[in-house]
């Protein structure tokens, strides 16, 4: 056997392989990242669910003009969103009635020097009458 031609394919072996451990890195690097970004989706959505806690109050609510409702509607009144480091109004609107249950609107809480916001929700309405 001629030595130049067991080198050149021992490096076309190498290189082979090369391939295919950087194939093997590629598959496990795209598993990897699907699994932070999984795992970051599920994470941000219980920090929804948690809350926001900050310690500057939010401004006084706006008054705002409700409009008289139709039968099977209600209002959900506006508040102070926290966003890129400021409070944010949102304005209050028109939802549709869900029967049996009352909604909660959205609030600051007081907690301790700080504050937290809860979201608005629907809670079931223990009288079962309709808002």
């Amino acid at each position: 056997m001629n030595p130049e031609t067991d080198s050149l394919s021992s490096a076309m072996t190498a290189r082979g392989v090369r391939r295919d451990l950087n194939g093997t890195r590629i598959k496990a690097a795209r598993s990897l990242l699907l699994s932070l970004i999984l795992v970051g989706g599920f994470s941000s959505a219980s920090a929804l669910a948690r809350g926001v806690i900050i310690e500057i109050a939010p401004p006084p609510d706006r008054v705002e003009v409700v409009p008289v409702q139709r039968r099977g509607y209600t209002w959900a009144p506006g508040y102070w969103r926290w966003q890129r480091g400021q409070h944010v109004w949102v304005s209050g609107h028109t939802m549709r009635v869900r029967t049996g249950y009352a909604w909660t609107p959205d609030r600051w809480n007081d907690v301790g020097k700080r504050h937290e916001f809860k979201a608005g929700h629907w809670t079931r309405d223990s009288e079962g009458r309709e808002q």
